[in-house]
């Protein structure tokens, strides 16, 4: 099912370095420019500004919706200007002749909300509730890949509220207009910009050039394929190859120090450091973990111990700890075990950090195994966070259709390397950062 964002109350191994080469080498299209835009990224629910862009071609429009329709228009903006005239007016027959249910796009994310009357009458009664479709500004057009996202605001009792639309291919390769949703993750992203702009718009200005280390071509045409309209993720980061284990290893970064304490913390049973590693809302939740790791862990003891009575000759396996929480894998969750864990690569997203491990040292992991934990920057002291917590973030990271992880490896500099084996363009090759000992 799709998680829905609007309408509502309130990997393959290698990917090449070539997506460069699928870049459309004609003009923007009239009108639009390329800018890159700030991702906000949700922190224990909360929206939080950091370096983290991703660069796109939007066309901006701050008009009446009836002053946009005005003149020749593209398919994709008919079929927008043709739904929102067929929810004024409640007419069912026009707005299923552009429009498909969400889970009916072309997606990549797992659906896990879907609307229990699917019907067209119930989209438009659903739309109407929510958004007032005669007071209607169109905000601006994004070009995402292959889709057309369209921002809008309505004006309503409760406020202005923004959201969007897109038009792109159903999974008949009909096109079609549909509800921005989690099957989308970047057209969410996109949306979640302007709505940030919208409340913010100091902090959330587009910037129309910046230079940061990594530009990832998003394939959100399929493999390889970045569509006619690329959109960039732009971000800081430093590929490394540096154990948690070593305590006498000065860590390159606060972000990692307090990852390495934190795990060392847990490792020897030291709960209240471990706790204290994180900011509070997060605290919170590995408390409440920690409270129900011991619960079972008494419970396997007192099974343990019934056993034993009952049967004095059979040997019993010593209890297992408890697995981490029941959350998305590479989010901040349970630190790994630092005897066997390497932090391969920190992304700098200031105040946010990403920081990926996986086991063991060297280049060869896999992009399955590189998991990573939230680090949150305030006032100069770094904690860990979003534990337990999920974000439209991960799942961008976490789809290997859409982010290889591959592209946070060290640069391959050696003659004849296989330049292929990185989906990166940085000004200059990223070399590995190296520690050394107090």
């Amino acid at each position: 099912m799709v998680r829905l964002h609007c309408w509502r109350s309130s990997g393959a191994p290698k990917v090449a370095l070539c997506f460069a080469l699928l870049l459309p080498t004609s003009g923007l299209g009239e009108g639009f420019a390329r800018i890159s835009v700030p991702v906000p990224v949700e922190i224990e629910g909360q929206r939080v500004h950091c370096q983290l862009y991703l660069k796109l071609e939007v066309k901006t429009y701050n008009l009446d919706f009836d002053k946009f329709t005005v003149g020749p228009m593209d398919k994709a903006q008919s079929m927008f200007a043709t739904a929102v005239h067929a929810i004024r007016k409640g007419d069912a027959v026009k707005f299923a002749s552009v429009w498909a249910a969400p889970d009916e796009m072309k997606g990549h994310s797992e659906v896990t909300v879907k609307m229990s009357d699917e019907s067209v009458g119930n989209w438009i009664k659903v739309a109407r509730s929510n958004f007032d479709f005669d007071h209607l500004t169109v905000v601006a057009e994004a070009l995402v890949g292959p889709d057309s996202v369209f921002i809008f605001d309505s004006t309503t009792k409760a406020g202005i509220k923004r959201y969007a639309l897109y038009v792109g291919l159903d999974q008949k390769d009909r096109v079609r207009l549909s509800a921005v949703s989690s099957a989308t993750p970047v057209d969410l992203m996109v949306m979640n910009a302007f709505i940030a702009a919208r409340t913010a718009p100091d902090e959330y200005k587009p910037l129309p050039n910046i230079n940061l280390r990594y530009q990832y071509s998003i394939p959100l045409a399929g493999k390889l394929d970045a569509g006619p309209h690329p959109v960039l993720l732009e971000f800081d980061g430093t590929p490394m190859d540096i154990s948690l284990n070593d305590q006498k290893t000065k860590m390159p970064t606060p972000a990692v120090e307090v990852l390495r304490n934190a795990a060392l913390a847990l490792e020897s049973g030291n709960n209240d450091i471990y706790s204290s590693s994180f900011t509070p809302k997060s605290q919170e939740q590995v408390k409440k973990w920690l409270a129900a790791v011991e619960s079972r862990k008494e419970e396997r003891l007192k099974q343990k111990k019934l056993e034993l009575e009952k049967h004095p000759q059979t040997k019993t396996e010593e209890p297992q700890s408890a697995a981490a929480p029941a959350t998305k894998s590479g989010t901040a969750g349970k630190p790994p075990a630092p005897s066997t864990t390497n932090v391969k690569f920190v992304l700098n997203a200031d105040p946010i950090y990403l920081v990926f491990q996986a086991p063991n040292a060297g280049d060869s992991w896999l992009p399955g195994r590189l998991t990573y934990s939230y680090v949150l920057q305030q006032g100069g002291e770094y904690k860990l966070t979003n534990f337990a917590y999920s974000n439209t973030l991960d799942d961008f990271l976490q789809d290997p259709s859409l982010f290889d992880k591959n592209i946070l490896k060290p640069a391959v500099s050696k003659p004849g390397a296989d330049a292929k084996a990185k989906a990166k363009a940085v000004p200059a090759p990223a070399k590995p950062t190296t520690v050394k000992k107090n």
